[in-house]
């Protein structure tokens, strides 16, 4: 299959689309699916509200998306340096094993360079395959998110 990486600003629409379908998911709470969609509106809206943001998109011969990343430029909250923060990498199930995630990160990756960014940081679950894969590539696990889920009973 052929793809070409182009920046993503104009493929904003798909690109959440593709979130939602993906991200849906790994929603660990019990969330209608409408309530979903309007919380991840209202999520995307709050993120590019801080930030330099940018996107880029994979597309096949007919310009249909087959995966984007997206990455924002922010302060590192312990070493206080110029960062890269990918919020978003993600790939159509299709297309997968054909390199265009690697293509997509090694893009964001040169993104981040060329804006001065000292690392890049990401988060991804610990169950997640995917942490292999960011491995190969050059990611260390470097902190742990602690979590405690709360009880709300009244």
């Amino acid at each position: 299959m052929e793809y070409i990486i182009v920046d993503g600003e104009n493929h904003l629409e798909e690109i959440k689309k593709l979130d939602r379908e993906i991200s849906y998911s790994f929603v660990r709470f019990s969330i209608p699916y409408e309530e979903f969609v309007r919380r991840h509106e209202e999520l995307f809206k709050e993120l590019l509200s801080h930030g330099e943001h940018k996107f880029f998109a994979a597309l096949d011969e007919k310009r249909k998306l087959l995966g984007h990343v997206w990455i924002c430029l922010t302060l590192d909250t312990v070493d206080y340096v110029k960062i890269a923060y990918i919020y978003d990498i993600e790939v159509i199930k299709k297309a997968r094993g054909l390199g265009i995630g690697s293509a997509l990160l090694r893009r964001a990756e040169s993104w981040a360079r060329e804006k001065g960014a000292k690392k890049i940081v990401l988060r991804v679950e610990i169950d997640n395959p995917a942490v292999k894969w960011y491995e190969e590539r050059g990611y260390k696990g470097r902190a742990i998110i602690m979590e405690k889920l709360l009880d709300f009973k009244n």
